[in-house]
């Protein structure tokens, strides 16, 4: 685990704590309280809480979006798809388990999956994989976006991939040109390390 990353997970579970130990000494104190102090102090308590809740999820999403980064830069890392769209819009909810396009050194990998049909990959449509070459990295320094973009070329997969990093957390959506007969096909999941992926890979008929 990199320093970064371990220094936000520190800063995560401290807030988790906190909030146990604080809960518990507040209780001794709310019993020497009037009801108006008491109904005024839960008040401040709930708005406590809701801040408290949200500076867990920023820390826990900061974690996420380093490893991210992380993944991106030893290029080993993978879209798990929740959500397939074309160019008109059209979308369609799908298993991101089965559902995904894979980056492992310089060979990617795409599988559009159902768990209703057994398919050429026998999880419901199609595996295939290629080289990838042309590999670029950049990132908005006003929205913290990051897009990673390359080629990608196999005895059935020919396309221009890009990767595009949502500013906070792990949501990525995933552009694919010239897959399948030089049609479109985008993809909107999270963004994972290869080694916390929870994908499984049909096979790949060449």
């Amino acid at each position: 685990m990199s320093t970064a990353i371990f220094k936000n997970y520190i800063i995560a579970l401290s807030l988790i704590f906190g909030i146990s130990f604080t809960a518990f000494a507040q209780e001794e104190a709310d019993q020497n309280l009037s009801k108006k102090e008491q109904k005024a102090l839960k008040k401040e308590q709930k708005k406590k809480a809701k801040a408290e809740k949200k500076a867990q999820a920023e820390a826990f999403e900061k974690i996420q979006h380093q490893q991210a980064l992380v993944a991106i830069d030893s290029q080993q890392f993978v879209l798990e798809a929740n959500q397939l769209y074309d160019r008109r819009g059209r979308t369609v909810n799908v298993q991101s388990n089965i559902n995904f396009i894979k980056v492992e050194k310089d060979v990617g990998v795409l599988q559009i999956g159902s768990a209703n049909l057994i398919g050429w990959n026998g999880v419901g449509g199609i595996t295939v994989d290629g080289r990838i070459s042309d590999w670029k990295v950049s990132k908005d320094d006003k929205n913290g976006r990051t897009t990673v973009s390359f080629n990608i070329m196999g005895s059935m997969l020919q396309a221009r991939v890009i990767y595009d990093l949502d500013g906070t957390g792990n949501y990525c959506n995933v552009r694919i040109d010239g897959v399948f007969s030089a049609r479109q096909l985008k993809m909107r999941g999270v963004l994972v390390p290869n080694n916390m992926s929870s994908t499984y890979e049909g096979m790949i008929r060449y």
